[in-house]
């Protein structure tokens, strides 16, 4: 059996990173940890914060866009990023039941897995997919060779669990990311939990 986790939100906690960028590039918005957080859980993109809240045009978001890919993958950004509570002892007990793997959107694969031994997850794993803006999510675990419909994905977005029912796979979705219950409900995830380290394979 295989388990696909995504990465961010999802095994670490990658909350502080993405605020802590939005704060350096919209200095003026002075919004609180918080504030952006319930933003960005309602699915308000930074698109439509940007234009509604702060009046920016299609030149400023343009420029915005470039610098958030530029430096969101940055050494000094990554290192902000934490393990997220209980998740290393989730993988340490499902790797005893089933393959590991990680499938994220992520520019780079390197830092991916800088990060997954910094972070001492990388021994968990039989397999570290990064997108590389070169192929989705969807192909990457589609070419896992012993791929069945016994399998789950666990992501923390929407177009986690749309690329998990797309394959066949079960879906769980957990609220340790980005978005809220509320946003996550219509996708129709299998489970909806609090995070990874609640997740359990059925009996």
């Amino acid at each position: 059996m295989n388990l696909v986790f995504d990465l961010d939100g999802t095994l670490i906690d990658a909350r502080p990173r993405m605020y802590h960028l939005f704060c350096q590039l919209v200095p003026q918005a002075q919004l609180s940890f918080d504030a952006y957080w319930d933003f960005k859980r309602a699915k308000v993109s930074h698109e439509q914060l940007l234009q509604r809240e702060f009046g920016y045009t299609a030149a400023q978001l343009d420029r915005f866009n470039v610098a958030w890919m530029d430096a969101i993958e940055s050494p000094a950004m990554l290192a902000l990023d934490t393990c997220l509570p209980g998740v290393a002892a989730a993988l340490q007990r499902l790797q005893q039941q089933a393959r590991l793997h990680v499938c994220t959107a992520r520019q780079l694969r390197q830092p991916v897995l800088d990060q997954l031994e910094r972070l001492q997850l990388a021994s968990y794993f039989d397999s570290v997919m990064v997108t590389e803006q070169r192929s989705s999510k969807q192909a990457l675990i589609a070419a896992l060779p012993d791929l069945s419909h016994a399998d789950w994905l666990l992501g923390d977005t929407g177009h986690d669990i749309n690329v998990g029912k797309a394959l066949g796979l079960h879906t769980c979705a957990v609220l340790s990311g980005f978005l809220s219950h509320a946003s996550l409900l219509p996708y129709g995830a299998e489970c909806i939990l609090a995070s990874v380290a609640d997740f359990k394979l059925p009996a």
